[in-house]
Parts: structure tokens; sequence; C-alpha cells
């Protein structure tokens, strides 16, 4: 193997990964209700809409996770947070077992 060979090989790694993610975070999506702006907003200056999906959560789980995240640095108003929260709660909640 070439002296190049290895670089080639990681150069090669690095692109793969970073194509995979890009063409993941774009099939997966949010649902269409009101507050899905703010949360594309809010959200997503960090990280992906799939860590957003990954884990459905109760409305006091999604409070208490919106809430990290200002502790992290998100800038909400009281307003968007309420919007974001009920969104979340709304949309990105564990399903009913029996439904």
């Amino acid at each position: 193997m070439s002296r190049f060979g290895p670089g080639l090989i990681f150069g090669f790694c690095v692109f793969s990964g970073i194509f995979s993610a890009v063409a993941v975070s774009q099939v997966i999506s949010l649902p269409e209700a009101a507050g899905k702006e703010q949360v594309l907003s809010a959200c997503t200056r960090c990280h992906g809409v799939d860590i957003i999906v990954a884990q459905p959560r109760s409305s006091e789980q999604w409070a208490e996770v919106v809430s990290v995240m200002i502790g992290h640095g998100a800038v909400l108003t009281d307003a968007e947070y309420s919007k974001i929260v009920d969104y979340l709660s709304t949309n990105l909640a564990p399903k009913d077992p029996a439904g």
C-alpha cells in the first residue's frame, strides 16, 4: 500500500459518514402542526431532527428537556417555550399501547 493509502481510506470514511448523516437528517421530518417552525428554529441550531424524534416523551419530560436545553444556551421567550413544549408533547409523545 502506498503512503497515501491510509489517508485516502480515512478521507473516504469521513466523507461517507458525513454524507450518510446528511441523508438521514433529510429523510426524518417533524409532523406538521402549530409549533413546528419554533421547534425547527430553536432546536435544530444544535442538533438534527433525528435527535428530537428519537425518544418519545411525556409532557413533563419534554418540559424538562426544553428547560435543560435552555440551561445549555437555547434562548426562548416564555411563549416560545410553551409552544415548543406543547408541540413536542402533542406530536412526539409515547404511543398509547391500548390505541
